[in-house]
């Protein structure tokens, strides 16, 4: 088995990583079921935090207990007056909804926050590491088209920044290296 240190991605490997994507539909009631997986990387917590998402793109931004406390770091490394902060501020903790997953792994998400999304009944979890997001259908398309369309383009950062990671002696599997 491969062990997560041995790549140098260290000892927070082990935490629960958000991965893949899950449609699904809110009940009649405005609830949707956070997808098995997901439940399992918020690692026991049945707590989720939601906001818009930090890039602007129109979807809600979430995760755990994990990505707030990595959320208040950065702010607490920012100086306190500046618009910079003051923005990632307001837009992960003045505009988050604390949402409680119920007995079988649902959650309401507000109106507002849904709307925000242009939610309406069908939703589409994405993971994305240390946090997911919760996309409209027809906006995550786009967006999936989007972000395919431009591999191309970022192919040689993706590289560079693949080799880097394994570039620490010992450890094969750099891009363009014979075995």
């Amino acid at each position: 088995m491969l062990n997560p240190r041995d790549f140098g991605w260290g000892e927070g490997w082990e935490l629960g990583v958000f991965v893949s994507t899950y449609e699904t539909s809110l009940d009649s009631k405005g609830r949707g079921s956070v997808p098995a997986a997901f439940r399992h990387a918020l690692q026991g917590g049945a707590r989720i935090l939601l906001y818009p998402a930090l890039d602007g793109s129109p979807c809600l931004e979430g995760g755990g207990d994990a990505l707030m406390q990595q959320n208040q770091a950065t702010l607490l490394r920012m100086s306190p007056n500046t618009t910079a902060r003051k923005v990632f501020l307001n837009r992960t903790v003045s505009k988050a909804v604390e949402l409680k997953l119920d007995d079988t792994g649902r959650i309401k998400i507000p109106e507002k926050h849904l709307a925000m999304a242009g939610i309406q009944k069908d939703l589409v979890f994405v993971g994305a590491m240390d946090r997911f997001y919760l996309w409209e259908p027809d906006r995550y398309a786009a967006y999936d088209a989007e972000m395919e369309s431009q591999l191309d383009d970022v192919q040689g950062d993706f590289e560079g920044s693949f080799n880097a990671a394994f570039a620490a002696p010992g450890i094969r599997g750099v891009v363009g290296e014979s075995d």
